[in-house]
Protein backbone atom coordinates (compact mmCIF):
# COMPACT_ATOMS: atom_id res chain seq x y z
CA UNK A 1 0.00 0.00 0.00
CA UNK A 2 1.31 3.38 -0.64
CA UNK A 3 1.73 6.17 1.52
CA UNK A 4 -0.09 8.16 -1.10
CA UNK A 5 -3.19 6.14 -0.81
CA UNK A 6 -3.26 6.10 3.11
CA UNK A 7 -3.42 10.00 2.71
CA UNK A 8 -5.85 9.81 -0.02
CA UNK A 9 -8.31 7.30 2.29
CA UNK A 10 -7.59 9.65 5.24
CA UNK A 11 -8.51 13.03 3.73
CA UNK A 12 -11.84 11.06 2.30
CA UNK A 13 -12.80 10.04 5.57
CA UNK A 14 -11.97 13.30 6.93
CA UNK A 15 -14.54 14.72 4.36
CA UNK A 16 -17.05 12.57 5.32
CA UNK A 17 -16.77 13.08 8.94
CA UNK A 18 -16.84 16.56 8.37
CA UNK A 19 -20.16 16.13 6.38
CA UNK A 20 -21.93 13.90 8.81
CA UNK A 21 -21.23 16.27 11.20
CA UNK A 22 -22.22 19.03 9.76
CA UNK A 23 -25.52 17.48 9.16
CA UNK A 24 -25.92 16.28 12.60
CA UNK A 25 -25.46 19.77 13.67
CA UNK A 26 -27.87 21.32 11.52
CA UNK A 27 -30.68 18.40 11.86
CA UNK A 28 -30.20 19.27 16.41
CA UNK A 29 -30.53 23.24 15.23
CA UNK A 30 -33.02 22.65 13.41
CA UNK A 31 -35.38 19.99 15.36
CA UNK A 32 -34.80 22.51 18.67
CA UNK A 33 -36.06 25.77 16.86
CA UNK A 34 -38.87 23.84 14.98
CA UNK A 35 -39.68 22.03 18.99
CA UNK A 36 -39.53 25.54 20.22
CA UNK A 37 -41.58 27.65 18.19
CA UNK A 38 -44.15 24.26 18.12
CA UNK A 39 -44.77 24.01 21.82
CA UNK A 40 -45.46 27.98 21.89
CA UNK A 41 -48.66 27.96 18.97
CA UNK A 42 -52.11 26.84 20.48
CA UNK A 43 -52.69 25.29 16.85
CA UNK A 44 -50.54 22.45 15.84
CA UNK A 45 -49.73 22.49 12.04
CA UNK A 46 -51.34 19.63 10.67
CA UNK A 47 -52.65 18.05 14.52
CA UNK A 48 -49.18 17.35 14.54
CA UNK A 49 -47.23 16.71 17.88
CA UNK A 50 -44.59 19.21 18.64
CA UNK A 51 -42.04 15.90 19.33
CA UNK A 52 -43.06 14.59 15.59
CA UNK A 53 -42.34 18.01 14.24
CA UNK A 54 -39.10 17.75 15.55
CA UNK A 55 -38.05 14.39 14.76
CA UNK A 56 -39.34 15.37 11.20
CA UNK A 57 -36.69 18.54 11.34
CA UNK A 58 -33.96 16.13 12.65
CA UNK A 59 -34.03 14.12 9.78
CA UNK A 60 -35.29 16.15 6.96
CA UNK A 61 -32.82 19.12 8.24
CA UNK A 62 -33.55 22.33 6.15
CA UNK A 63 -36.56 20.98 4.27
CA UNK A 64 -37.95 20.07 7.15
CA UNK A 65 -37.85 23.60 8.32
CA UNK A 66 -39.52 25.04 5.45
CA UNK A 67 -42.70 23.07 5.37
CA UNK A 68 -43.02 23.64 8.99
CA UNK A 69 -42.42 27.26 8.70
CA UNK A 70 -44.59 27.10 5.35
CA UNK A 71 -47.62 25.27 7.42
CA UNK A 72 -47.07 27.45 10.52
CA UNK A 73 -45.89 30.85 9.83
CA UNK A 74 -46.57 31.80 6.11
CA UNK A 75 -49.36 34.18 4.52
CA UNK A 76 -50.72 30.56 3.02
CA UNK A 77 -51.71 30.29 6.66
CA UNK A 78 -55.25 30.80 7.51
CA UNK A 79 -56.31 32.45 10.75
CA UNK A 80 -59.32 31.66 12.28
CA UNK A 81 -60.67 35.35 11.62
CA UNK A 82 -60.84 34.85 7.82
Amino acid sequence: MEVASVFQSLATMAGLFAYWGLYIATGFACAFYVYQDAIKHKRRALNIHPYWWAALAFIGNVWALFAYWVMQHSTLVKTPDE
